[in-house]
């Protein structure tokens, strides 16, 4: 099966088939300012509360050399990568500011395709009965 990369959400207030949502942690279980590495249905996520208790899903893996994001450090809606410190907004995993890991950075910029310095996924995430719930395919 081939993989859509220009797929990065799911559809907003509906399940289907394709997108199913799936109980990956209990709500306690996720602090205000913190992230996790999770997986739901086999598929690495990175799921956090910011400051604030609002939620998010995104993509497991860094773009770049495909860390767990959910080692990284969360600093507002800015996640970094615990490996070469590339950032990415949580709130539509957008790319942030890119490595800057010295003396990597001027290698990566000029090597590096651009597949690689791409944004990670999102995904639909919400609150039932003290269960966090992420929407998946």
């Amino acid at each position: 099966m081939a993989v859509d990369s220009t797929k990065t959400e799911a559809p907003k207030g509906e399940e289907s088939q394709t997108y199913t949502f799936v109980t990956v942690c209990k709500s306690e279980d996720l602090p205000e300012g913190e992230v996790r590495p999770l997986k739901a249905r086999g598929k690495q996520v990175a799921v956090g509360r910011l400051v604030g208790g609002q939620l998010f899903a995104v993509g497991g893996r860094c773009s770049h050399m495909f860390a767990k994001l959910g080692d990284g450090e969360l600093n507002g809606t800015i996640l970094s990568c615990p490996w070469h410190q590339a950032e990415f907004d949580v709130t539509d995993g957008c790319v942030a500011k890119w490595t800057q890991a010295q003396p990597f950075k001027a290698i990566y910029d000029a090597t590096l395709p651009a597949f690689m310095k791409r944004g990670i996924p999102t995904y639909e995430i919400k609150e039932e009965d003290g269960d966090v719930l992420v929407a998946v395919d």
